[in-house]
């Protein structure tokens, strides 16, 4: 068996992160991988993102996640995003439980996991057991120094809009490689 990979998708907000994620893990259904963890989709109010479901990759199941700030709590919250505390608890649990697998999804390591040590904090565990092939995980640019010293064997892929689809590309043909 080979070691586990790990592949940091680096981008800005609005970069297309979380998309690339959601192609790949339609493309690899039909390979019938165990692909496990979660996957943080945005929710849009007339074209403007409003809030971020969290979904189980193995089920599909989604939760609300986060909504906008607008009371600027500072409670498992950024000053864009204030996260459901019920929705942290269930997405830590799929990440506990996410180990073993083929391919495991964390979307995404943000400032609250890395400079608070809150919210979605056994992304940290999953990935570090190395109890997968594969791990996907998003990133945002200014985390990246931060996540390659913790990982300093990880491969980091810039994602943009423009580079979306040979990002899925290059990802799915590593994702295939590994038995």
């Amino acid at each position: 068996m080979k070691p586990a990979r790990i592949f940091l998708l680096c981008g800005s907000s609005g970069s297309g992160k979380t998309t690339t994620l959601l192609r790949l893990l339609e493309r690899l259904k039909p390979l019938k991988l165990d692909c496990r963890g979660i996957i943080c989709p945005p929710g849009f109010t007339n074209d403007e993102k409003t809030y971020i479901e969290i979904m189980d990759v193995a089920s599909g199941e989604t939760r609300r996640l986060a909504e906008i700030n607008n009371d600027q709590t500072n409670t498992l919250a950024t000053a864009r995003w204030k996260l459901a505390p019920r929705a942290v608890d269930w997405g830590n649990l799929i990440l506990q439980r996410s180990t073993p697998c083929h391919i495991l999804f964390v979307d995404e390591i943000g400032p609250i996991e890395f400079d608070r040590g809150e919210g979605l904090v056994e992304g940290f565990n999953v990935i570090d057991k190395r109890d997968y092939q594969v791990a996907m995980v998003t990133i945002r640019p200014s985390l990246l120094e931060k996540a390659l010293q913790r990982w300093p064997e990880a491969r980091v892929i810039q994602v943009d809009r423009e580079n979306q689809p040979a990002s899925i590309d290059r990802l799915y043909n590593e994702a295939v490689a590994t038995p």
